[in-house]
């Protein structure tokens, strides 16, 4: 189908494009991630030169709304999320206060013997751990692959933990106090399960966070491991 534009002195043809293929983004009609239609499509598609097409890529280009990619064509970008500071390190409330639409994925939860994690120096009694992972979601947007790992005892909790529970706040009702985390961070290369899960190439660079969950008493409650697409999702971590 064709579209047509006015070719008025007040706004230049390629500002229009840029503004036409701006609102098809977000009315849904051009899907984040998803590539638009190519240059030629867009000139037969709108009755427009090429010269006038590029200039509206670039302007949306040069906008953050769109991106280049070297042989594949051009894409929407995925919006950037920002976590907020005052959500007591709970990735639901946080995207609840955000006013964006958090969801959770529980993609495996197992029981494991605990030496699988000796190198996290876990410390918990039992000789075997639950072991919970999850996709978490921001407005459907796959944005963190994150791994729980727990003392045997907390089994029947974990059990009744629903995909839309927040964890922290589960643990609260339960009678766990939350005192501080113990961050290590750096950054990894997606391998093929993360990168399947977080629809991102194999060896994209994603920010890794192990984290120790502890109450006042410095004992530990359970361990976190996240794997973040900080491209489109900014985690923010506060320091006392």
């Amino acid at each position: 189908m064709q579209e047509k534009f006015l070719d008025t002195k007040k706004e230049p043809l390629y500002i229009q494009l840029s503004n036409t293929i701006h609102n098809k983004i977000l009315s849904g009609e051009y899907k984040f991630g998803e590539k638009i239609p190519s240059e030629l499509e867009l000139v037969s598609t709108f009755e427009l030169s090429r010269v006038t097409v590029r200039k509206a890529i670039q302007d949306l280009t040069d906008k953050e709304i769109v991106e280049k990619k070297q042989g594949k064509g051009v894409f929407v970008k995925f919006p950037v999320y920002q976590e907020t500071f005052n959500a007591g390190g709970s990735f639901t409330s946080s995207g609840i206060i955000m006013n964006n639409i958090p969801t959770s994925v529980i993609i495996d939860r197992r029981v494991v013997d605990t030496k699988e994690f000796d190198n996290y120096s876990l410390n918990f009694e039992s000789k075997e751990v639950v072991e919970l992972s999850r996709i978490r979601n921001i407005d459907d947007q796959p944005v963190i692959y994150e791994v729980d790992v727990f003392d045997l005892s907390f089994s029947e909790m974990l059990d009744g933990l629903n995909e839309q529970d927040s964890l922290i706040d589960t643990l609260k009702e339960s009678g766990y106090k939350i005192n501080h985390f113990d961050n290590l961070i750096d950054v990894i290369l997606a391998e093929s399960n993360i990168s399947k899960a977080l629809n991102v190439d194999i060896g994209t660079p994603l920010l890794h966070i192990q984290q120790r969950v502890l109450d006042s008493y410095d004992t530990l409650i359970y361990f976190n491991e996240q794997f973040i697409n900080s491209d489109i999702y900014k985690a923010a971590i506060r320091s006392y």
